[in-house]
């Protein structure tokens, strides 16, 4: 009788454990939840996926401006190869277009087909920009758009 009250004792311990564990768990992915980067969409122009990643802004060092990263990755889908680069992506903010910050370290390249590029996007943007629209047009027309939110300074 003993043994079997010990062992009991000993496997509701080991349920309580891991109850809690997955408790705390669950907590802890809820409180962190709203630090999660948004996610974007993949879209796909001429064979050429193409993803947003991470946005990251720091302080520029022009006044009242912030300097914008944006994180972006292809994979050509095309049996030749393509080329793409930053310099084809504009934000759009309310009546405003900016362009690539040429002085920025700005992917640019030529994809071989079933190969993929990723690389960095760089911004200077008035610190006033909240919201915006990236968009892709390497020949003055749209051809791929994306509602982006743009993160305070770090």
């Amino acid at each position: 009788m003993k043994k079997w009250v010990i062992t009991s004792m000993l496997v509701a311990t080991l349920l309580l454990t891991v109850a809690c564990s997955n408790d705390s768990t669950k907590e802890k992915v809820a409180t962190e939840s709203p630090k999660e980067e948004t996610t974007y969409k993949t879209k796909t122009v001429n064979n050429i996926d193409m993803k947003i990643g991470h946005i990251k802004t720091t302080e520029s060092t022009e006044a009242k401006k912030n300097m914008v990263s944006i994180e972006m990755s292809f994979l050509n889908n095309d049996n030749s190869t393509v080329g793409v680069g930053a310099a084809d992506f504009k934000i759009k903010s309310g009546d405003e277009t900016y362009t690539v910050y040429p002085q920025g370290n700005n992917f640019g390249d030529e994809i071989e087909p079933n190969k993929e590029m990723s690389g960095k996007a760089y911004f200077e943007l008035p610190n006033t920009v909240k919201k915006g629209t990236l968009v892709y047009m390497p020949l003055e027309e749209e051809e791929a758009s994306w509602s982006v939110t743009i993160p305070e300074a770090e």
